[in-house]
């Protein structure tokens, strides 16, 4: 009985935190593209890396570089955001429980 009310609980949150986040996701994709991205994209303009794709047989080094600031300014926020609090919360709910029995 127990462990179908943690199921349960477990189950709700998850559901309930995904929609949310789902939902935050769109206005995190704006404030992304607005507030850090286009900021920082910046660096990229400029005649040092198109110098540099010369100078290394037309690997894009800039390109790639771009790549990762994409990913670490905007996909591991956004993931971190959705995964750590269901993290949390199932390890609070199924750790708490089992340390009373």
């Amino acid at each position: 009985m127990i462990k179908s009310i943690k199921f349960l609980k477990s189950f709700l949150f998850v559901l309930i935190w995904l929609l949310i986040s789902s939902f935050l996701d769109t206005y995190w994709r704006i404030f992304h593209w607005q507030f850090v991205f286009l900021n920082t994209r910046e660096i990229f303009d400029h005649i040092f890396w198109f110098t540099l794709k010369n100078f290394l047989f037309d690997f894009d080094l800039g390109f790639y570089l771009e790549e990762l600031l994409k990913f670490t300014t905007y996909e591991i926020p956004k993931e971190l955001f959705k995964y750590i609090p269901i993290y949390l919360f199932l390890k609070n709910v199924w750790t708490k429980n089992s340390k009373k029995n």
